[in-house]
């Protein structure tokens, strides 16, 4: 429905406009009327008064080099005192001619007049002064000057003195009559002011009592709606646009109740299928909102921390959890992946239970997050099989051991001919066999060692490391096989890296075998550098090379038991993959971590950081 234009807001603001501008109009008129007044009577002081003053004042200055130029003549100075006498005279005819054009004032012209005749008889009186003074009479001259010419010059400046009086009075008058039309025009322009500010202030009252208020009035009531108050109607019943939205809104919002009383019963049912699945399932789980406050936890969560779900719901996540694991994970659930971050133990009605924790970030509507789910999942029975099958593989190595060493030490004594010659095709055999041997021997110590280390049975030695030697000396006996396959070999060590309580051998095997691994898959012509410096409380060692690198969907599972990246065309004898996990389960045996970095094509960086003092307890 469309308003009517003079019902409208644009009609209601453009009237309100025009009554200010109007009233804008007005002010600025009568203002300029006034300052006009002012204008004019300023201007006729400055364009009569003040110049005919100027004039009389020359002409009064003109008889005074008159007498100037009287007394040269009086002191025998003859031809100076005419020639000035003469010059003078006409700057005083020029001043008379002007002061005779702007005659303004009544009073004025029998003045000039008076001033034109006695001037006139001045300078006769002045010229038989002169014609004295020629004849050497000085004292005649004299005399004839004080009795006859002096009353002519007195007479002059007394009418000078008397014009400019006058002309003074009339510019008195004249700045009286301005200062009373400045009065006026200040008085005039005040009250149109105030005038001007009454009617905008009554425009304006109209205006917000017409306009603003209904919007806001509109606005305090949609503020309620949106926050649930479907019940409310607004309350305006203008016919402008205010008018039209209040009434469309109120359709809008009895249409939303509506959809809400049929909804209502479906949220709800929805709600409560959520929470008795979450409620059913056999991992914790626990919900909080973006500010960490608790919003849902199931009655596994309850059990495995102990709290019950009346007593938390709403509360801060760390008011009611004390353990660091899970709240360290809540504040940053980015920090590590699934694969990185490592299994955690708890103790549940008497048992020992392995829980995986998955962090998941609750998207907001808008954009952001609204909060974030945790859930814990149990593999303790993972765990046990786990540890099943490193038992069986190391009760299959042990057995393993025995027939390994018989055959290894029949073929060496075959290989030697001490029970007779062999033939060619024998000693191949042998030699194959033998390889053979070794591979099976070295993956027996490799599933031995990695039994222990899991199992915690290993025995490590106390002792005080010195970590450059320790690298220096694993190095060495690697330059060759370095060397035979065209790969440089770099150390870079810092002058002073602290040492370190460890067991010597461990730390020289996981450095030997990264610096196999590197050299493994780097080509020829390629880099491999060491580097170890100290970081903080700990010690930080980088395996680097420049070989071809290792795929992203590898890198999570690099450090996994069996694992191994190679092509087709690798070959690896007695390699199974086993590795990086010893030297994972070495690292961090001593509180430290080993990671990598890398990327295809360009090469792969294994790092990983020892505690300095770090004491392995008995």
């Amino acid at each position: 429905m469309q308003v009517p234009f003079f019902n409208s807001l644009r009609f209601k603001v453009g009237v309100g406009y025009i009554v200010l501008v109007v009233i804008n109009i007005a002010v600025t008129a009568w203002a300029i009327y006034n300052f006009g007044r002012l204008t004019l009577a300023l201007n006729t002081i400055l364009s009569e008064n003040y110049p005919n003053v100027l004039v009389v004042e020359t002409m009064a200055h003109a008889v005074e080099r008159h007498e100037h130029a009287i007394s040269a003549i009086l002191n025998g100075d003859l031809d100076s005192g005419k020639t000035t006498f003469e010059s003078v005279k006409e700057e005083f005819y020029q001043a008379f001619d002007k002061a005779n054009e702007n005659r303004t004032l009544p009073d004025a012209g029998p003045i000039l007049n008076d001033i034109r005749s006695t001037y006139e008889g001045y300078v006769l009186v002045a010229d038989s002064l002169y014609q004295l003074a020629a004849m050497n009479d000085i004292p005649a001259a004299k005399a004839f000057y004080g009795n006859i010419v002096r009353p002519f010059s007195q007479r002059l400046s007394d009418h000078c003195f008397w014009l400019i009086e006058l002309n003074q009075k009339e510019m008195g008058r004249v700045a009286q009559q301005t200062k009373r039309t400045s009065d006026e025009a200040i008085i005039a322009v005040l009250f149109a002011a105030i005038i001007a500010i009454g009617l905008s202030i009554v425009t304006m009252i109209q205006f917000t009592k017409r306009i603003i208020v209904p919007a806001e009035r509109l606005t305090q009531t949609v503020h309620q709606i949106g926050r649930g108050r479907l019940d409310l109607k607004i309350d305006i019943h203008t016919n402008d646009e205010v008018g039209e939205l209040s009434r469309e809104f109120n359709k809008m919002t009895e249409r939303l109740r509506k959809f809400e009383e049929l909804n209502i019963e479906k949220i709800v049912t929805e709600k409560q299928k959520s929470e008795t699945i979450v409620e059913n399932i056999s991992d914790a789980i626990i919900v909080c909102d973006s500010d960490s406050n608790i919003q849902l936890i199931n009655h596994s969560a309850e059990e495995l921390l102990r709290i019950h779900e009346k007593d938390v719901l709403g509360h801060p996540l760390s008011a009611c959890i004390t353990d660091e694991r899970l709240l360290e994970i809540f504040r940053a659930p980015e920090a590590s992946s699934l694969v990185n971050r490592p299994y955690l133990q708890f103790s549940l009605n008497g048992r020992q239970v392995y829980l995986r924790p998955r962090v998941s970030e609750i998207p907001a509507v808008h954009g952001g997050r609204s909060g974030s789910v945790l859930i814990l999942q149990d593999v303790t029975q993972f765990k046990e099989l786990d540890k099943m099958k490193s038992d069986f593989m190391a009760a299959v190595s042990h057995e393993f051991r025995t027939p390994l060493t018989s055959i290894n030490m029949s073929v060496d004594i075959l290989r030697q001919q001490l029970l007779g010659p062999l033939t060619q095709a024998q000693e191949d055999l042998l030699q194959a066999s033998k390889q053979d041997c070794e591979r099976l021997t070295k993956l027996v110590r490799e599933l031995l060692q990695l039994s222990k280390l899991e199992s915690g049975k290993i025995e490590m030695r106390e002792e005080l490391v010195d970590v450059r030697k320790v690298v220096e000396s694993t190095l060495q006996p690697l330059q060759l096989q370095f060397k035979e396959k065209g790969v440089a070999l770099k150390l870079t060590m810092e002058d002073e890296i602290p040492s370190l309580i460890g067991d010597e051998q461990q730390l020289s095997w996981v450095i030997s075998n990264l610096v196999n691994n590197a050299l493994r898959y780097t080509g020829r012509g390629g880099i491999v550098e060491v580097k170890a410096h100290r970081q903080g409380e700990s010690i930080l060692l980088h395996v680097i090379d420049t070989g071809r690198g290792i795929s992203p969907e590898h890198l999570e599972k690099i450090f996994d038991k069996f694992v191994q990246v190679k092509q087709t065309l690798d070959a690896t004898p007695g390699s199974v993959g086993l590795g990086l996990a010893i030297a994972k389960e070495i690292v961090e045996m001593y509180g430290g971590k080993i990671w990598v970095d890398s990327e295809v094509n360009k090469g792969s960086t294994f790092s990983f950081r020892l505690p300095i003092f770090q004491v392995q307890p008995a």
